[in-house]
């Protein structure tokens, strides 16, 4: 095996050989509020899907009241037409049950606007909690990323420049002063090549895996949360107003 064949094997067994990252050891103010608004979170979505359960079960027994009557109506009309208009026991039978129907159709659909008044304090609700969670996410995220960087830095800092210093003397070696490339040119090339390295490494699943693992970020539950409502900081003060007129009212 030759010298450079060593040493790619040594190169490859040292990049696997890499142990994936503790979470982040800074459980800072930011990270448990932001685990409780995670949690106040999931709360306040599962109550949403809770009250549009309750308004989807009205509706389905709203119009499944309707179709009784509207069949009963059909019934009881064919009727009159074959007795030539006479009202008979069973035409009268049918008429009771249209309006019965009807009536429970009426009452359903009373409990489905009573119920549906509920859910623009509700999804706001949510929305301010998503809101305020994306923002802390981000927040979060951001200081973990400074925190790694400052403590990678330290780790390689001294390593760097040596190899820097190294590969300028490689590159300049032997030329003349008025060929010799800058430092900024040589820091380009040099950075430009631990950059390509990088990247590369980026595009192993891995390294998405240690991201997840060492961020340790609680799940944000959005899946039924209107984001456009998020997104618009004006709409949810509307809504706000809105909401506070109603109890007033």
């Amino acid at each position: 095996m030759s010298e450079n064949q060593t040493a790619t094997t040594s190169h490859a067994e040292t990049e696997q050989s890499i142990e994936p990252r503790q979470p982040v050891v800074l459980d800072s103010e930011r990270r448990a509020r932001l685990r409780d608004l995670a949690a106040e979170l999931g709360e306040a979505v599962q109550v949403k899907r809770n009250v549009v359960g309750k308004i989807e079960t009205m509706q389905r027994a709203r119009q499944a009241a309707q179709a009784d009557a509207d069949a009963a109506r059909e019934k009881w009309r064919e009727k009159l037409r074959e007795g030539d208009g006479t009202l008979t026991r069973e035409v009268q039978k049918l008429r009771v049950a249209e309006r019965s129907a009807l009536s429970l159709a009426e009452e359903y659909g009373s409990f489905e606007a009573e119920i549906a008044k509920d859910m623009p304090r509700v999804e706001l609700a949510a929305a301010d909690l998503a809101s305020n969670c994306i923002s802390l996410r981000s927040a979060v995220i951001q200081e973990a990323a400074q925190q790694l960087y400052d403590e990678t830095l330290m780790q390689v800092t001294d390593s760097l420049a040596l190899a820097f210093e190294v590969f300028c003397r490689a590159e300049n070696s032997g030329l003349p002063s008025r060929q010799k490339s800058t430092i900024d040119e040589l820091a380009g090339q040099f950075f430009w090549r631990i950059n390509r390295h990088i990247c590369r490494r980026l595009d192993d699943v891995s390294v998405g895996d240690q991201v997840d693992a060492y961020l340790a970020l609680p799940q944000i539950d959005l899946q039924d949360v209107e984001m456009d409502i998020v997104r618009s900081p004006a709409r949810r003060e509307m809504m706000r107003k809105e909401a506070l007129g109603s109890e007033a009212a």
